[in-house]
């Protein structure tokens, strides 16, 4: 085994669509559908004569505004069933109007005028109404595609504004549609709402296990923003994810954790009414080498790659003491590897890095190990359950940007690629998924030089017919005539896979084309245009642009030790070598995870590369930190507000 003497360690856009605005115009909600409305009464002379519970009872005080160090007792509000009797004829139309609103959702019938009776009676003169509407409008805004619209609704409003009757059903598809946009806090809080108001009483298993879904993604950051002022019941829900992160893989010492977890949190349900995979992910046993085979290039011109893997690994390692490392070099036959491992007696192999190693190995019969292979694998390889595959794919970057794009509600983005094989190949996966997800292709043009940059700038944007048609008024006015250059307006985000170089020439020309009274365009761009050289110079061009990165290549404050130690002793590393050097260091600390997060694929590791999941094919999927530059810095946007 090879030493080191490095002993480090890890520690809304507008509130409504452009959709709603003509929808709203067709309905008129406070009349009845085929007769004159009757005159509306002054508020000073209605007799209200309603039988309901009180707008916002006492008992029902939003979760996350109670005391936080109240006893560990089971929230629940106990209500009476009651019959709402119409104060007068006005208040019977909107009840007769969100009755066919809720008739409409459920057969599935004109999307657009369910959507515009819910929207306006958000804003009745009667509470009751306010909260009985409160699902059918969610549900309007989700099926109607109005998803900002869907997200200030949410922001704007508590589990306590819904309807006694409708707050599972609210709760279940507004967690679902927050989470499939990864907003995991904001789903979250509505998911301990109703956590905390049912109990164990009224406990549904649908919603536990969406709850523990979301909260197996979370980042210790984001777990300590939700344990801030918790609730008792969120509070053991954090500790129950916190032992499931930190003791997976070791089934005595989780399943003691899990026992003194209950003795701790009296007031939750007894662990065998929990979701069930808390309890598989203690039975489940992970995989514990004491014996690893490591085949990375350690001769020969790719050298270097090998060696910053390697380095990673001697780091990651002193978290494991007792496992040893037994490097082996990949320039060598398969025949000779396999004779090596057979010599070392590992019973667990890391890599190959290289793709043409790792199908070498692949073509032998007798392949017996559980392997973490160092690439992607293979669309005809077959699967074999102990066999992963992880590698720093581009592709994992486009994917995510897409993702990112829908979040924020961006209808016409447009991709700009430099002509390199890496490129070419995120821009063409970025389009497969926007086409894949909203049904058209985006917008897109490729450069290879300077000049071609600053002309397809002019192109895309418009500003070229802005300046010839100043030009033309000038000619036939028989003077210069002074005025701004115009560019488009629908462009709303452009998304850029270029080199820093590249990257750094482009932002310039994007600031000074786009027409000063039209709003700042926002730029994003991938992993390929951060450069550490470049950040520890002048990097006012890039101010504003967002980027996807691996979390050790983005500033923490406060610092880790592990990033402190390593810049004392590798400061003039490239940004290659840190890349490879955190994938050695996270695929020491996969080794133990990969069967539980086989078993359960929503749990993440949140590493140096990325949060990592082991997602179709046993390849591991990767999402990086999104930062943004500005003040004189690239800064890692806040998780807490689910940027």
């Amino acid at each position: 085994m090879k030493s080191s003497k490095f002993p480090l360690w890890c520690s809304v856009h507008s509130a409504f669509g452009p959709a709603i605005a003509p929808v709203l115009g067709a309905v008129v909600i406070l009349a009845g559908c085929s007769q004159t409305p009757a005159p509306a009464p002054e508020p000073a002379t209605v007799t209200k004569t309603t039988v309901a519970a009180p707008e916002k009872p006492e008992a029902e005080a939003e979760v996350f505004k109670l005391d936080p160090n109240a006893a560990e007792v089971s929230y629940q509000q106990v209500e009476q069933p009651v019959t709402a009797i119409a104060a007068d004829a006005f208040e019977q139309q909107q009840r007769d109007l969100l009755q066919e609103a809720k008739t409409l959702l459920e057969e599935k019938l004109k999307p657009e005028r369910s959507l515009a009776i819910s929207h306006n009676l958000r804003l009745s003169a009667y509470g009751q109404i306010r909260q009985q509407n409160m699902l059918p409008l969610l549900q309007s805004y989700l099926v109607n595609q109005q998803f900002a619209a869907a997200e200030l609704l949410l922001e704007q409003n508590a589990l306590t504004d819904v309807a006694p009757a409708d707050r599972t059903e609210f709760t279940l598809l507004a967690a679902n549609f927050l989470s499939d946009n990864k907003q995991l806090l904001s789903a979250l809080r509505w998911l301990f709402a109703q956590d905390e108001l049912a109990g164990n009483a009224g406990a549904d298993a649908e919603l536990q296990n969406l709850l523990w879904q979301n909260l197996v993604q979370l980042s210790p950051q984001q777990r300590s923003v939700l344990a801030k002022n918790a609730r008792p019941r969120a509070v053991a829900w954090l500790n129950l994810v916190e032992i499931a992160v930190t003791f997976a893989g070791q089934q005595q010492a989780m399943q003691q954790a899990l026992d003194d977890w209950q003795q701790r949190h009296p007031g939750m349900p007894e662990l065998s009414a929990l979701p069930k995979a808390i309890t598989e992910l203690a039975s489940t046993p992970a995989y514990q080498p004491a014996r690893l085979g490591v085949i990375l290039p350690l001769s020969g011109n790719l050298k270097t790659l090998g060696e910053a893997v390697q380095l990673g690994m001697v780091a990651a390692s002193t978290q494991t003491p007792a496992r040893s490392l037994h490097f082996i070099d990949s320039n060598q036959s398969a025949e000779q590897i396999l004779a090596a491992l057979e010599t070392t007696q590992v019973d667990f192999v890391v890599g190959p890095l290289l793709r043409e190693d790792v199908d070498k190995l692949q073509t032998l019969p007798n392949w017996r190990w559980p392997t973490l292979f160092l690439n992607s694998k293979q669309d005809n390889n077959q699967p074999n359950p102990d066999q992963f595959y992880f590698a720093l794919s581009a592709e994992d970057e486009a994917a995510q940007m897409v993702e990112l794009f829908q979040q924020r509600h961006y209808q016409h983005p447009v991709l700009i690629s430099a002509r390199s094989p890496i490129n070419q190949r995120m821009a063409q996966h970025f389009q497969q998924l926007w086409q894949e997800k909203n049904g058209d292709k985006v917008e897109s043009y490729s450069f290879n030089t300077q000049d071609e940059l600053r002309s397809l700038i002019t192109t895309f944007l418009e500003t070229a017919a802005s300046t010839e048609r100043v030009n033309e008024i000038s000619k036939y006015a028989g003077s210069t005539v002074n005025a701004e250059m115009h560019s488009r307006q629908d462009v709303d985000a452009i998304y850029l896979l270029a080199d820093p170089t590249q990257t750094r020439l482009f932002k310039p020309f994007i600031d000074v084309s786009v027409s000063p009274t039209a709003p700042a365009l926002p730029i994003y761009a991938s992993s390929r245009s951060h450069s550490l050289a470049i950040d520890r110079t002048d990097i006012r061009d890039l101010a504003g642009m967002t980027l996807t990165e691996i979390p050790w290549l983005v500033p923490q404050q406060p610092q880790l030790p592990l990033r402190a130690e390593y810049e004392q002793l590798f400061a003039e590393q490239d940004e290659t070598s840190q890349r490879l050097f955190a994938m050695g260091y996270d695929a020491m600390a996969l080794i133990g995870r990969l069967k539980q997060q086989q078993q359960f694929p929503a749990m993440l590791h949140h590493g140096l590369t990325g949060s990592l999941r082991l997602g179709k094919d046993q390849n591991i999927q990767r999402q990086l930190t999104v930062a943004r530059y500005g003040k004189g810095k690239l800064t890692a946007l806040d998780a807490a507000k689910n940027n």
